[in-house]
């Protein structure tokens, strides 16, 4: 379906308007998303029209979709697509492991969203535990970044750092005698000259 999508951005004061109608369709709590605003991101059309809104919580590297509204149903499916896309961009800037959701809807599962294993189930946020009382559904957007390291590879690490900062500031010193060089050799060399010229000049000074 040919959907007169605009663009996809996040919502602004001047949407509340639009917000509020669109939370009022689904029945949500709109006291709580007042303060929540700009968790939302807002499909809008090529007249200006909110065609849907999506709200997303972030909580460290970890992203869950809370709330979804559509002003046209039979535009759910495709919207969901656009905001997929809008999201994978918004997890690579921000650097997203795990996108979750309880919104069981077949466009979401298109998208790669399918029950979480028990090692992902483990990784859950506590303040996404909290909340609801479907079933969970997740992607995996990255790899897990490794264990911190141990504490010999840090000393290696800053070793090697403060030995690169040694041989920089060995670099600027040997730069800045050079300078000094070519500056006092410029200022022998000037009064050199002068004094060249004033003793070639004597003869034509003034005598008392």
């Amino acid at each position: 379906m040919n959907v007169p999508l605009r663009s996809i951005r996040r919502a602004t004061l001047d949407d509340f308007p639009a917000l509020h109608s669109l939370w009022q369709l689904e029945n949500l709590p709109a006291a709580d998303l007042d303060r929540r605003f700009k968790e939302f991101q807002v499909a809008e059309s090529d007249t200006g029209e909110v065609l849907g809104i999506l709200g997303v919580h972030v909580v460290g590297m970890e992203a869950r979709i809370h709330s979804e509204v559509f002003a046209h149903f039979e535009y759910a499916d495709e919207l969901r697509r656009k905001f997929w896309e809008r999201l994978k961009v918004m997890a690579e800037n921000r650097g997203w492991v795990r996108l979750w959701t309880q919104h069981s809807a077949r466009g979401w599962r298109e998208c790669g969203f399918d029950p979480p294993s028990s090692e992902q189930m483990a990784k859950l946020p506590d303040p996404f535990s909290h909340v609801g009382t479907g079933h969970w559904f997740v992607v995996q957007l990255r790899e897990e970044r490794s264990a911190a390291p141990s504490v010999d590879a840090e000393f290696q690490l800053l070793k090697m750092t403060h030995k690169v900062e040694n041989e920089q500031m060995l670099k600027r010193a040997k730069t800045f005698r050079i300078l000094a060089m070519l500056l006092v050799g410029s200022v022998v060399l000037w009064v050199g000259w002068w004094g060249f010229k004033l003793f070639r000049s004597r003869d034509q000074l003034p005598r008392r």
